[in-house]
């Protein structure tokens, strides 16, 4: 298979196009006809990709799947680590479709975001359980609660490692914040920072908390050093808070 065979490539970033195909090339070469579908999710397949920060995430599904057709792609994946393209998701179509309560989040947000180049289908029509998405929301909220309080105590107020653990928490729960505002019955806003006003609105919270680290990581807004434990404070506060709207979910 050649390049051209591809689906969408031309909806991609012209940036990344050209390594999209390149990286889906070297794939098909190793793994032929056992390759049932590849596709493209994550910011990459929508409007928030940043090259500056961002990486390519690919799928890929395989009627086959064992050590030996991990072997057959290392060196493509080498090549596409250089290519800012990371390791794929190796899948078979009967593991997505018995592990939708274990992954709902995960598969949801493939679902919610991605680009076919090649194949089957798979993913758009997938009926994942509201419930298990509901419950691991939650857990996510609350558990980065405990992790940023742990973190406060381990590092003390080293505003240089809070910074970089807020912007690291922060890109852990975008995933969940629109999955937050999908169980409301919502489409959540393509465009970030629009998805954090709508996630603000939805569960009355201060969406500067979240905006600002999110700007900070952009290069948008830098939060200074004097500012870090504000800034901490207020991301503690409003997820506080959002855990608290869960619980009634």
């Amino acid at each position: 298979m050649i390049s051209h065979q591809f689906k969408n490539i031309s909806t991609f970033p012209p940036s990344i196009q050209l390594r999209i195909t390149e990286f889906s090339d070297k794939i098909l070469k190793e793994l032929g006809d056992n390759v049932l579908s590849m596709l493209v999710y994550g910011s990459a397949a929508g409007i928030n990709y940043n090259p500056a920060v961002s990486n390519i995430n690919i799928a890929i599904i395989v009627k086959r799947l064992d050590v030996s057709v991990l072997n057959q792609i290392v060196a493509a994946v080498k090549w596409g680590h250089k290519n800012r393209i990371s390791s794929p998701l190796m899948l078979t179509k009967e593991y997505v479709l018995s592990s939708l309560d274990v992954f709902p989040i995960e598969f949801s947000e493939i679902k919610q975001q991605h680009k076919l180049i090649l194949g089957e289908e798979i993913f758009s029509d997938l009926n994942i359980p509201v419930r298990d998405v509901s419950l691991l929301c939650e857990q996510q909220v609350k558990g980065k609660l405990l992790h940023l309080r742990q973190a406060y105590l381990d590092i003390g107020s080293n505003p240089a490692v809070l910074k970089r653990i807020l912007v690291s928490t922060l890109s852990d729960l975008m995933p969940i914040f629109r999955q937050l505002i999908i169980l409301k019955g919502e489409k959540p806003f393509e465009l970030n920072e629009e998805m954090l006003g709508q996630l603000a609105r939805i569960y009355t919270l201060d969406q500067q908390a979240f905006l600002a680290v999110y700007h900070d990581k952009h290069k948008k807004f830098i939060i200074s050093a004097n500012q870090v434990a504000a800034h901490l404070q207020n991301f503690l506060n409003q997820l506080e808070l959002l855990s608290r709207h869960l619980d009634s979910i």
